[in-house]
């Protein structure tokens, strides 16, 4: 990846062949970081490690709390954010796959659950919102910044202070959000967030971050079944020593280290800069199939609330989405089904990561030429 003005340009020859929305597309050299010696976590050598990453972390999240760095996936940290609320009923914010499964999460953990359900693409309302809440007494509710099913992206900073004014606490997943959609955990005054390595941070699968406020982390110590590997106070309290309670995944820690060494350099406003560009491109490239081809496409989402990381669009009645997704692997690009009940008329392409619009027109032309052939 050649660096330019503090930005990040990726050269559309060598790279750029898939758009899945998770896992994303990962840099060599990111990968070739994993192949490097073992260190025991319990040493100066790993502190000295975990502090480059926590610094790196906080940039991206936009923090000075400590970001937990667990070896799982997101789920994992969505179960710690249910497990660490002290008692009481959620509120879930619905709207795809991923939203109710944080509210699936928490009626397993045994907590009694409500959903604010809209369509799936459509995004949650602040005032709806504080409807529900005058009108029930929960602990938290539970919403999801950008959902990848869909990429529909949800205004958690006003979602997050509708809840704080009524008292109850604000869980986030911004799973596809976090690196590549604007979120400023501390300026937002957001209780939790989370989110995992092989999204926008286009990192391998297989660690989970999450950040907590100072207040919700002090709540937590009320929470009477918050289990071992995901209580976030033990996590809390071993981060305030440069240190994790349970062995790292120390192979993946060498690849965050490079690529956030990358996104430093690139720079946060760069980078939402840079996916928003990707996303502006999509849209675009939807409404010139539409409007100057003939081609019936459509962003499943209002154009006011479209994630910078992932489309979700609306094939032509004519085409087979299975046979969409053959032609368009068959040119070496490589684009997501639609999700769950999207499926069977949707695909999706995951502009993220270390994406760029030179090697999304790659992605775009090839699926322009799946649908015209």
């Amino acid at each position: 990846m050649e660096k330019m003005d503090g930005t990040m340009k990726q050269e559309a020859g060598d790279f750029g062949t898939f758009f899945v929305p998770g896992p994303t597309e990962v840099r060599s050299e990111v990968l070739a970081a994993m192949t490097k010696p073992m260190i025991p976590h319990r040493s100066q050598e790993f502190e000295d490690l975990f502090a480059r990453l926590q610094t790196g972390l906080q940039t991206v999240l936009q923090t000075s709390r400590p970001v937990f760095v667990v070896p799982a996936s997101s789920t994992g940290m969505m179960e710690a954010a249910i497990r660490c609320a002290e008692p009481g009923r959620i509120l879930s914010l619905v709207n795809g796959a991923f939203s109710e499964r944080f509210a699936h999460i928490a009626e397993m953990c045994g907590r009694t659950v409500d959903r604010y359900e809209v369509e799936w693409g459509e995004v949650h309302a602040a005032s709806k919102l504080g409807s529900l809440l005058n009108n029930e007494s929960y602990r938290a509710i539970t919403v999801v910044h950008s959902e990848t099913s869909t990429g529909a992206l949800n205004d958690i900073r006003r979602l997050s202070d509708e809840a704080h004014a009524h008292g109850v606490l604000c869980l986030v997943d911004s799973v596809s959000g976090a690196g590549g959609a604007e979120l400023k955990f501390d300026e937002w005054k957001l209780d939790y967030a989370l989110t995992g390595s092989q999204k926008a941070l286009a990192l391998p699968p297989g660690l989970a971050f999450a950040v907590a406020s100072s207040g919700f982390v002090e709540s937590a110590e009320k929470a009477p079944a918050r289990g071992v590997y995901f209580d976030l106070v033990e996590m809390a309290r071993f981060a305030a020593t440069g240190q994790v309670p349970s062995t790292p995944a120390v192979s993946l820690l060498y690849a965050l280290d490079v690529q956030l060494e990358s996104i430093l350099a690139e720079g946060m406003e760069n980078r939402w800069k840079r996916h928003k560009a990707m996303l502006d491109m999509t849209s675009s490239w939807i409404d010139d199939c539409r409007e100057r081809k003939g081609i019936d496409l459509k962003n499943i989402v209002n154009a006011m609330h479209r994630s910078p990381t992932v489309s979700t669009i609306q094939l032509p009645e004519a085409v087979s989405a299975d046979e969409f997704l053959q032609k368009v692997t068959s040119q070496g690009i490589r684009v997501a089904s639609g999700y769950g009940k999207l499926k069977s008329r949707t695909f999706r392409i995951g502009h993220m990561g270390d994406h760029s619009p030179a090697t999304l027109r790659h992605c775009l032309d090839a699926c322009q030429s799946a649908i015209g052939s």
